[in-house]
């Protein structure tokens, strides 16, 4: 985090009084006197160089004790935020233009200030607030967002609300990062964006948010992430919604020059193919033309079809696809979905689009890791159409074994609801196959 710090107190500065004063009013201070002065005030000024360079380099997490009342001043000279006593800072929320700038345009500044930088780092967007943005907020490593009780909204057309610049890989790019609470909203309801977009990076929460996308947009974009969270959050959509849309809510995706062509201008090295792994999807409701999707990459060709995502848990959550499927899990090796409801309105009831749970393989994946792929799918309420819940493979790669326990689903017919021909054991107990 760039920024410049100042104290809210005013300090009191050493002056000439006392003695020294009495001395070059009489004028006969000594050679040595004006020796030890001259010292003197070059060990103030070397002591207050050293302490100002402390708080600027100094992280916030090791200096948060003594911090209270710190004013953090972004561009322009405009207040970007103030510590707390819990050594957080504050945000300054603009509700007015200023000095020629939109509110918007300041509130984006501000939290870009804020949020940057790898130091540790927690900002605290004021309860009741309504924060009015116009360009993306770019988060760096060790930043914890609390947002509770405000609302967060980009007003600009195509445009999402946070993201990350990666400059590095092997989920090293973002690392450290946690979301919460707060509502983020989009006011453009028919153009595409993902509201957060986190890619690269690894060990991010995102915790009790509610997000307001449209049909055409990602809510969470997940794109080469390790060890991440999705908990306790609202996902919803607004606008008029198309038949064949299948923009998911939440989207869990490899690194792909087609497939996350917003990567493409870092460089190569960030699109190779890179996939998600350890990702959770705990406790949501989440609803969007399609709901959750593990993604493959589908639009570039079969150069990056055998790449996989790997130990992905989708548990305790409410999941609505509108025009495609309520969740569907591609290329994922090691998939735990649990007590979950997963609905798809589909119209299209003749095609995959419009299957409740989808787990497909849709490349060939390396056979040690094959050997020890297992999907469990328990607990589950799941309504489809063509299939309510399905584990299949397009290609010659078939999970080692697949747990089916305790489900429901309802598909356009009984016989299938469940469709389970992707693996080479399969475990069924307990579940009920019906008609819907």
């Amino acid at each position: 985090m760039n920024r410049l710090i100042r104290k809210t107190e005013e300090h009191v500065y050493p002056g000439r009084t006392g003695r020294f004063a009495a001395a070059g009013a009489a004028g006969s201070v000594s050679p040595a006197a004006v020796r030890t002065f001259s010292i003197t005030w070059m060990a103030i000024i070397a002591f207050f160089a050293l302490a100002f360079l402390f708080l600027w380099n100094t992280p916030v997490s090791a200096a948060k004790k003594n911090l209270s009342g710190v004013e953090v001043m972004g561009s322009r000279k405009q207040l970007a935020g103030t510590f707390n006593d819990q050594g957080q800072i504050v945000m300054n929320v603009y509700t007015k233009g200023k000095g020629g700038s939109s509110a918007g345009y300041l509130n984006s500044s501000t939290l870009n200030t804020l949020c940057s930088g790898d130091q540790q780092k927690t900002i605290v967007i004021p309860a009741g607030s309504r924060v009015e943005l116009t360009n993306v907020v770019y988060l760096g490593s060790n930043t914890t967002i609390i947002a509770d009780g405000a609302t967060i909204v980009m007003t600009s057309k195509d445009k999402g609300i946070l993201s990350n610049k990666p400059e590095a890989v092997n989920y090293r790019a973002l690392t450290n990062v946690k979301i919460q609470g707060g509502t983020w909203e989009i006011t453009d309801k028919k153009e595409s964006c993902s509201v957060m977009a986190f890619s690269h990076g690894s060990n991010v929460t995102i915790d009790g948010v509610t997000i307001l996308s449209n049909y055409q947009s990602h809510a969470i974009e997940l794109i080469a992430m390790k060890n991440t969270t999705v908990q306790n959050s609202t996902l919803k959509v607004q606008g008029r919604k198309k038949k064949k849309s299948v923009e998911e809510a939440l989207q869990i995706d490899v690194a792909a020059p087609k497939t996350a062509p917003v990567l493409v201008q870092y460089g190569k090295k960030y699109v190779k193919g890179q996939t998600c792994k350890n990702i959770k999807v705990l406790n949501n409701t989440i609803e969007g033309s399609r709901g959750v999707c593990a993604n493959y990459a589908t639009a570039d060709g079969n150069k990056y079809k055998n790449k996989f995502h790997e130990n992905i848990v989708i548990k305790g959550n409410t999941i609505t696809g509108y025009s495609a499927e309520g969740c569907t899990l591609y290329n994922t090796l090691n998939a735990v979905v649990k007590n979950n409801t997963i609905t798809t309105y589909s119209t299209r009831k003749n095609e995959s689009y419009s299957v409740g749970l989808n787990i497909t393989i849709q490349g060939k994946a390396a056979a040690k890791k094959l050997n020890k792929s297992k999907v469990t799918v328990s607990g589950n309420t799941v309504y489809g159409y063509r299939q309510g819940i399905q584990v299949v493979t397009q290609s010659s790669s078939r999970y080692k074994k697949a747990v089916l326990k305790k489900n429901k689903a309802y598909a356009s017919s009984k016989s299938s609801a469940i469709v389970t021909s992707g693996a080479r054991s399969v475990t069924s107990k307990g579940n009920s196959a019906n008609k819907r």
